[in-house]
């Protein structure tokens, strides 16, 4: 099999649609038979068709149409179904009919790609089986290339199903004037009652089948097993507002991170923070696989357009899913879609850092920022004191290290061989020396300690400040062994220092791609061929910094009282990237669309303006934050870390230190507007000549209440549009 599907080119071979029974193409204006006039009404709709229908990847002269049957009695069986499509919703002219196989492999999905339509068309098509009807599907051709069409979509991410209903998808289907919806990623979550993000208790819940197949946690379980994915999708797609989202627009979706796993950077999870190899490939496959069959997308199909036993990537693990492919609107717009998961390297700063590590000595700071750099007091504040414990005092300190991280790392649940391993390899070098003469005061506290008291370092602290200085990790803020909840590591980092860490790794040469080589290069040519009057450009994380300033912040330990990065799983952990995919965004009029982060952004990048929208239902970032917090030893430094957060605006802090960011540094990226605090959808009108963006909130704290049948659901929605000009670049409010 290839190991690259050819679905990215413009026009592959084109499937010949034959009508059943007659050698006739499919085309407008040739109908056959007497007509469908009236669907059948039968009751069994709902159990055999159970996720009704979808469709996706519209081009001008083609769609993806989808649907799963369910038949128990014939579950190792393919079955034949019939697939119907018209120009009216009635169904009164027939435009084709056709026989496709569901195959026992996919759990009986359907995926085919539909050729030779007409642009910017309304097509209705529907599947019948065992003669059982499905729900109707509503699609959408695109506008032909030449076409000056003016354009509108919405584009939605992260939906987590556990605990939180789909208010959002309610709203929007109010809206019935969308030429296709976009989906940013994080479509299912891989968990199941995770306790820092998903709520337990209600109906909204999932009991995998395939329970050997799962991973274990204490008090939940996470999707492992390709049958284990598959329920993820069967139970999300069974929400009767995502249903019919699905059948009414076609969908352009890619993946972020919560469909494979949260974090992840290639098959890699992060669950355990480093603690073990969390690198699973065949888990990598299973959710790629699954969410190839689910997903209403090009990428899957076999050379005749179907998703079948010969479908690349499907079915060969070697194969790589390729998910990065573009999309025409007319001459307005060409939509570009990244993958920003599944090549990137590891967080810059490991989760199983040892905190002590010096990964920046005296030597390295001077080399390469300068004496004065390194005797300023605005820089050395945050320099620790440090030791080569191989050599300093003869290396008397390093049995004693050894001994007491060796204990540390068993009281985080490791083996004693493992431990003395970890050990081994963490105590060597320079250390940071306050945390070593910590890590001894500790043990002297212990039981163990009092019967065997060891010496420390310094028993006046001091005296430390006598050594040379340099970067530890935990002067970036990493403080636990194993950051499983990413604190210091990923979220929550010290912005000076980790500008530092992530400057010495660029002169490294160490910080690889983060799109991939083959990937940077067609979004580099991609974006050089587009001619299209706008380009958007889809990418899973949003570019927005989030950096937050706690310099006056009260109820903190004044260590902490510092600059952070809020969120290094994103952009701002590949900064030098961001530039240089935003510098080609500027070349020509382009605009970012971009999820995650379960907040909402307005951000001029100067000449590129990214809207982030925030999540359908999951936890926004200020309920998760303080979460994470508490899960990790900083909160030891915080005094009352839930009246804080009760108290905190977060909004005003993250708004006011990105102005204090671009006072300092004009060229720096101006949010305009930001909330943490709400769930959203977002709508893109497009024209020749501007970009209307709106966006719909509504309090986060409505998604554990149904509201999928309010009929003022309207007073739940607030609303902000904005408008940025083609000829200026500029973004206003309207």
């Amino acid at each position: 099999m290839r190991k690259k599907s050819d679905y990215m080119e413009h026009r592959r071979n084109v499937l010949k649609l034959m009508m059943l029974g007659s050698g006739a193409l499919i085309a407008p204006g040739i109908l056959t038979g007497c007509g469908h006039g009236d669907r059948k009404e039968v009751p069994d709709t709902k159990i055999t068709f159970p996720q009704s229908v979808a469709s996706g990847d519209p081009r001008a002269d083609s769609v993806i149409l989808w649907t799963r049957i369910e038949d128990a009695e014939k579950s190792e069986e393919n079955l034949t179904v019939t697939l119907e499509m018209s120009l009216d919703e009635n169904f009164k002219d027939l435009l084709l009919t056709k026989e496709v196989t569901a195959y026992h492999e996919y759990s009986h999905a359907i995926k085919i790609r539909i050729d030779q339509l007409e642009p910017y068309t309304y097509y209705y098509y529907r599947f019948k089986y065992n003669d059982i009807y499905s729900n109707t599907g509503r699609t959408k051709t695109a506008p032909s290339e030449e076409s000056d069409t003016d354009i509108k979509f919405a584009f939605i991410s992260c939906q987590d199903y556990i605990g939180r209903y789909y208010n959002v998808f309610a709203h929007m289907l109010q809206q019935d004037d969308f030429d296709f919806i976009v989906h940013l990623g994080d479509y299912i979550y891989e968990t199941n009652g995770e306790p820092l993000s998903q709520i337990t208790g209600n109906e909204r819940q999932i009991v995998f089948r395939d329970k050997g197949g799962t991973i274990k946690f204490e008090n939940y379980d996470a999707a492992r097993s390709i049958d284990n994915y598959r329920q993820l999708y069967q139970v999300y797609r069974g929400d009767p507002m995502l249903q019919k989202l699905h059948e009414r627009f076609p969908m352009v979706a890619i993946w972020d991170d919560h469909e494979f796993s949260n974090d992840n950077f290639g098959a890699n999870s992060n669950y355990f923070g480093d603690k073990r190899d969390e690198r699973d490939v065949e888990r990598f496959h299973n959710s790629q696989r699954v969410y190839l069959e689910y997903m209403p997308m090009e990428v899957g199909l076999d050379r005749n357009g179907m998703m079948s036993p010969q479908s690349d990537v499907i079915l060969d693990d070697d194969n790589e899913v390729v998910i990065y492919r573009n999309f025409n609107f007319g001459s307005n717009m060409d939509l570009i879609l990244s993958d920003y998961r599944s090549y990137r390297p590891d967080h810059l700063i490991r989760e199983d850092a040892f905190p002590a590590t010096v990964f920046a000595d005296k030597d390295t700071l001077i080399t390469h920022f300068g004496d004065a750099f390194y005797n300023d007091p605005e820089q050395k504040k945050y320099f620790g004191a440090y030791m080569d414990v191989d050599t300093y005092n003869n290396g008397s300190f390093a049995p004693v290290l050894k001994k007491i991280t060796k204990l540390m790392y068993e009281s985080e649940g490791l083996s004693s061989h493992e431990a003395k391993n970890r050990a081994d390899t963490v105590i060597q070098g320079n250390l940071n020396a306050h945390y070593c003469n910590e890590m001894i005061k500790a043990y002297n506290a212990s039981p163990l300690g009092i019967i065997n008291k060891e010496e420390l370092i310094y028993e006046d602290d001091s005296k430390l400040d006598q050594m040379d200085k340099g970067l530890a990790y935990i002067n970036a803020g990493k403080i636990d062994l194993f950051a499983a909840a990413g604190i210091g590591a990923r979220y929550m980092v010290v912005k000076e220092v980790f500008d530092i860490y992530i400057k010495l790794k660029q002169l490294e040469g160490s910080i690889g791609s983060v799109y991939g080589e083959e990937q940077e290069k067609w979004i580099n040519d991609t974006l050089n061929m587009s001619i299209a009057s706008w380009r958007v450009y889809a990418s899973s994380v949003s570019l927005t910094p989030m950096i937050i300033d706690l310099k006056d912040f009260k109820g903190i330990d004044p260590v902490l009282q510092t600059e952070y990065y809020l969120n290094l799983d994103q952009f701002d952990g590949f900064k030098f990237q961001k530039e240089k995919l935003l510098e080609h965004l500027k070349i020509r009029p382009s605009v970012i669309i971009s999820g995650d982060i379960h907040s909402t952004f307005v951000t001029d990048h100067h000449n590129v303006v990214e809207f982030t929208g925030s999540s359908v239902s999951s936890c926004t970032f200020s309920e998760a934050l303080p979460k994470y917090i508490q899960s990790s030893n900083i909160s030891d430094y915080v005094k009352d870390i839930s009246t804080i957060m009760k108290t905190l605006d977060i909004d005003r802090l993250l708004l006011n230190s990105n102005i204090a960011q671009n006072d300092k540094n004009p060229d720096f990226a101006l949010i305009k507007t930001v909330d943490m605090k709400s769930n959203a959808y977002v709508t893109v009108n497009v024209d020749s000549k501007n970009i209307q963006s709106t966006v719909y909130s509504i309090d986060a704290r409505k998604s554990v209440d149904n509201l999928y049948r309010t009929k003022s659901i309207d007073t739940y929605f607030d609303l902000k549009s904005f408008q940025v000009s083609r000829q200026s670049m500029n973004i206003s409010q309207d």
